[in-house]
């Protein structure tokens, strides 16, 4: 319990104890001094990041019981919520029902947007879109598009690139990928319909195809990456103020190698998250002949290689065996579906340690023109790795701004109602990109020029 004399505390309430949550526990208990209540279904977590420090404490809430989120809600001063993305409208209405506004990390959601009136009558903000990616990237962005429009610039296209990867240091495994969120929104992101614009015209990739249009980025002093479309630009070409006519890209980076992988997992059945089945006296290998339609298992790598039009030699089936899919070994998840097979073998092999380090890369390259009829191209890159037994950069990447974010509100210095982002709310990019660079977050800034 508080004392009297915490009264006047700034209180928070932090709903969901997942793996990003850490720092920004730690933002509000350490820094700002605030009060916090970090709310989940299971305590265990939250109980594990409080770590006894006297301004935390502890609650259980569910989504069958309103009572227990309002709760919570009627006793914080602002709400945090990082709980997956469907689960976001519980939080939200309870903040409805107490006048309180809410921030996430998570891309808006349509049930989110439909309380923008709502919201606004009753002087309440719903702020998303506030994490790494995305979240710094969209505040990245603002910030070198307000460099050009200041110096008199027309914009005529933008890149936008974020990632999580291992860093350089420890990326050894075949996939360049291991895991530092949940895994299963990770791969039901990586299904999810993409849009980008060439010079005005809307390119569509359906989420099926995501994984063929790949294509190779170069960024100054980090090497080469694959990138593949983000989620679908066109909400954002309002916020940004572009022109009908101009290339606007978002995507996410990957060491080269992946997408190719990704695809073959995708048309060997093994993104299939909906069928759930028993692995009862079934292993691998049997699965595996059973994905590529093969009666007999005796030449698996073959007949996978012809199944999805490769060579036997292919990086693909090296990675297959590297994660055990041609065992004779048991599946050792009872019942689930194929995904879950997968996850579970992923997991088990591209998790981090405790020792290892994760790495964030954003990086924006916006293409502009001057009234001198010069063109630049204008370059921010940001590059932060996380730190052993400690803090990974993708919990302190998504953590950090949504910390900075809620500290601003609550002292007034940005002031809202109704449902935004940080594209619709530029005066945020300035404030938590400075206090960033406390934290060794910063952008490096090039100019290039092209004429």
């Amino acid at each position: 319990m508080y004392s009297k004399a915490d009264q006047s505390i700034k209180t928070v309430a932090i709903i969901g104890a997942g793996k990003m949550t850490k720092p920004i526990a730690d933002y509000f208990l350490d820094i700002c001094g605030y009060r916090i209540i970090m709310a989940d279904i299971v305590p265990e977590q939250a109980i594990s990041i409080i770590n006894n420090r006297p301004l935390g404490k502890v609650a259980l809430w569910s989504t069958d019981d309103p009572e227990s989120i309002d709760s919570i809600v009627r006793e914080a001063d602002i709400v945090v919520s990082m709980v997956p993305k469907p689960v976001h409208i519980y939080v939200a209405e309870s903040c409805m029902r107490n006048n309180k506004s809410m921030l996430t990390t998570s891309y808006e959601i349509p049930e989110l947007l439909d309380l923008n009136k709502e919201a606004q009558k009753k002087g309440v903000l719903i702020l998303n879109e506030l994490g790494e990616d995305p979240g710094l990237d969209h505040l990245g962005t603002q910030w070198i598009l307000n460099e050009i429009r200041q110096d008199g610039g027309k914009i005529i296209s933008l890149h936008s690139y974020g990632c999580g990867l291992p860093s350089f240091e420890y990326n050894r495994n075949p996939m360049g990928y291991k895991f530092a969120w949940d895994p299963l929104t990770f791969f039901k992101a990586a299904q999810t319909t993409a849009a980008y614009y060439e010079n005005g015209n809307r390119i569509e990739v359906p989420g099926e195809k995501l994984f063929e249009d790949f294509q190779l980025v170069e960024i100054a002093d980090l090497g080469i990456f694959e990138t593949y479309p983000n989620k679908d630009c066109y909400k954002y070409m309002r916020g940004f103020n572009l022109i009908k006519n101009v290339t606007f890209y978002r995507g996410l980076l990957r060491f080269p190698g992946y997408c190719n992988k990704m695809k073959n997992f995708s048309s060997l059945g093994l993104f299939d998250s909906e069928e759930s089945m028993s692995y009862k006296g079934k292993s691998y290998r049997s699965l595996l002949a059973s994905l590529c339609g093969s009666s007999s298992d005796d030449k698996l790598e073959e007949s996978v290689a012809k199944y999805l039009g490769i060579k036997k030699n292919d990086d693909f089936i090296h990675t297959m065996r590297w994660l055990g899919f041609f065992e004779e070994k048991e599946i050792e998840i009872d019942k689930g579906s194929k995904l879950e097979v997968l996850l579970d073998k992923m997991l088990k092999k591209m998790s981090y340690e405790p020792y290892e380090k994760d790495m964030i890369i954003l990086h924006i390259e916006a293409i502009a023109e001057f009234p001198s009829g010069k063109k630049e191209n204008r370059m921010a890159t940001m590059l932060v790795e996380g730190i052993p037994y400690g803090d990974s950069a993708m919990s302190r990447a998504v953590g950090l701004p949504i910390s900075i974010a809620t500290k601003l509100i609550l002292e007034g210095e940005i002031k809202a109602s109704g449902a935004h982002t940080p594209v619709s709310l530029p005066q945020l990019y300035n404030p938590i990109l400075e206090e960033l660079k406390s934290f060794g977050f910063s952008f490096k800034y090039q100019i290039q020029s092209l004429s």
